[in-house]
């Protein structure tokens, strides 16, 4: 895990070929693929501070996308694995895996509670899915994805209230209004939400 880290530190972002200037060598890695379950004996800190460190760094997807190849991704954050092939709505073209990954690659914020938040907001979709297609639904996505991932988040962030801002992050994600197709109750339901938001800051 570590090794992904500093290669996620050094690596160019603007790399796109295969071989880059910093790599893993094949072999190494694929020790790395051979031992990774020996990652769930390793102290929760130190999985912390590796991670912090690859989400903060300027490729931070590529380095979610290397643990994930290397079978590390399952014992430190699993609840995105389960979003790999799992296809979205009308309004998404991208897988809930593709997604996340490119939330978290396009977030503007150098701060760790907001770019854990970016890759976490849709975790909760693959479990709330309901139907196939253009018109399959997510109900309360962002609620299962609170309640699973809160615990993890707070690890993996610097503080208490670092995870409690990325938590209530992943609870108001961007809110998508059509007429014609959002109904009363979802705007009465953002509406009763961002009050208490409101008033409890």
């Amino acid at each position: 895990m570590r090794a992904i880290r500093f290669w996620s530190e050094l690596r160019s972002p603007k790399e796109t070929k295969p071989t880059h200037a910093w790599h893993i060598e094949e072999k190494t890695f694929g020790r790395y693929q051979k031992l990774a379950h020996n990652l769930a004996a390793i102290s929760q800190e130190r999985i912390r501070d590796e991670l912090s460190k690859i989400i903060l760094s300027d490729s931070p997807k590529e380095g979610i996308e290397m643990l994930h190849t290397a079978g590390l991704l399952r014992f430190v954050l699993p609840e995105l694995e389960l979003g790999i092939g799992v296809t979205q709505n009308l309004h998404h073209i991208y897988t809930v895996w593709e997604h996340n990954l490119r939330a978290l690659a396009t977030c503007p914020s150098t701060k760790l509670e907001t770019r854990l938040a970016a890759l976490l907001h849709d975790v909760g979709k693959p479990q709330s899915k309901r139907g196939e297609g253009y018109n399959s639904t997510f109900y309360n996505h962002d609620h299962i994805g609170a309640r699973n991932n809160r615990k993890k988040c707070l690890l993996a962030c610097v503080s208490q209230s670092g995870g409690e801002k990325s938590h209530s992050s992943r609870r108001q994600p961007l809110f998508y209004y059509n007429v014609d197709e959002v109904t009363e109750a979802s705007v009465r339901r953002l509406i009763s939400e961002s009050a208490w938001k409101i008033w409890m800051t």
